[in-house]
């Protein structure tokens, strides 16, 4: 099989989950096919990275063609990521369309398959976090979704597949109007080295619950509802905040405040520290920092929010009303060391069923299954 995968970019060139989602997609489907020809960017206004960085990230597969484009925006004015989505989208379509044929399938991220609407029999898009179609909790915030729908519904509905990560982002798909046999359901994975074995894993923690908060400074990840929490909450709360978020003072908790951190390793080490990691996002795909919690033993609370009922529930976590301060603080005063040891074993055993192999594999043969 040869399968062409756009992508706006590859994680660690270019920051989000979605990047980080095309970058452990392609190396892990790379050994299952025959050709991968994989479109990338690098940061907005930038020079993609070179093909040998970009090999060296994948682990040097000898099936894998790189072609980098950049991904051009220096306009302010209302749209203007729409319209460098779709300028983006139509300068893949020059540089490839003259093998476009060639191809089995096309797999494309976010908006990269707009001018391959109608062009391909086999267009399979992923626009992850359907954040355009989720509620907002704001003028500007809905205003954005607005300008970006037309663009999101034209990709979704000229697509002969859309992917879903699963949970209420497929509800979100059946309500705008695609068919249920279009819709294939895959959803986001993580690397199986970094789940710890029952060897590793012990419950032998005592003291006060730790918890940790990861994640981007965006209103979208709910950080001024768990800030709300903590300036009310009179039960003394330990918490590690990791990424660019504003310090807030306490007297009451212990708060630790990290910044931002790259180091993979240096995360999953403060994740092991942790009792609970926290997630009170507005919306969301399937976020990974919830499947790297898991996969270190940890157990969630967690908004109800995209797909993140497919990984939590009340056997492993909490789950919570997106934007609901009570639910938060209730939660909150609810948890007691005693009843993590159960869940923080649940975790780790779902995590096993989200890595990339299995995920891989599993996607591969629905390719295979729908064209025949």
């Amino acid at each position: 099989m040869k399968i062409l995968f756009l992508s706006d970019g590859l994680s660690p060139f270019v920051l989000g989950g979605m990047q980080q989602h095309s970058a452990m997609l392609v190396k892990h489907l790379a050994p299952l096919v025959d050709q991968i020809t994989l479109v990338h960017c690098g940061p907005i206004n930038s020079t993609p990275p070179e093909d040998k960085a970009v090999l060296e990230l994948l682990g040097n597969p000898l099936n894998v063609e790189i072609i980098g484009i950049p991904f051009n925006d220096k306009s302010i004015l209302p749209g203007h990521y729409v319209r460098s989505s779709k300028g983006y989208s139509n300068d893949i379509f020059e540089a490839i369309k003259h093998k476009l044929s060639t191809f089995d399938v096309i797999y494309a991220q976010g908006f990269t398959g707009y001018a391959f609407v109608g062009k391909h029999k086999n267009l399979i898009v992923n626009l992850h976090g359907l954040e355009m179609f989720q509620k907002s909790f704001s003028f500007t915030e809905n205003l954005k979704k607005i300008i970006l729908r037309p663009l999101a519904l034209h990709v979704l509905k000229g697509a002969n597949i859309v992917v879903s990560l699963g949970g209420r982002l497929t509800d979100i798909l059946l309500q705008l109007g695609i068919p249920p046999n279009k819709v294939l359901i895959s959803p986001n994975g993580i690397d199986a080295k970094i789940i710890k074995t029952a060897h590793q894993y012990s419950e032998t923690k005592s003291g006060p619950v730790k918890y940790i908060f990861i994640g981007r400074n965006e209103k979208r990840k709910g950080y001024s509802v768990l800030t709300n929490a903590i300036s009310i909450i009179e039960k003394r709360i330990h918490l590690t905040i990791i990424g660019d978020f504003p310090k807030i003072e306490s007297d009451r908790h212990t708060l630790n405040f990290t910044g931002l951190l790259t180091s993979k390793d240096e995360i999953y080490g403060l994740i092991d520290k942790a009792d609970i990691l926290i997630s009170t996002s507005l919306s969301e795909g399937m976020p990974t920092v919830i499947l790297e919690a898991m996969a270190r033993g940890k157990a969630i609370i967690a908004t109800d929010v995209g797909a993140v009922s497919t990984l939590v529930n009340e056997a492993n976590g909490w789950l919570i009303e997106p934007n609901n301060l009570d639910d938060l603080i209730r939660n909150l005063n609810n948890v007691q060391r005693s009843s993590l040891v159960n869940r923080n074993h649940v975790s780790l055993e779902k995590a096993n069923s989200f890595t990339w192999d299995k995920i891989s594999v599993e996607l591969l043969a629905s390719f295979i299954q729908r064209q025949t």
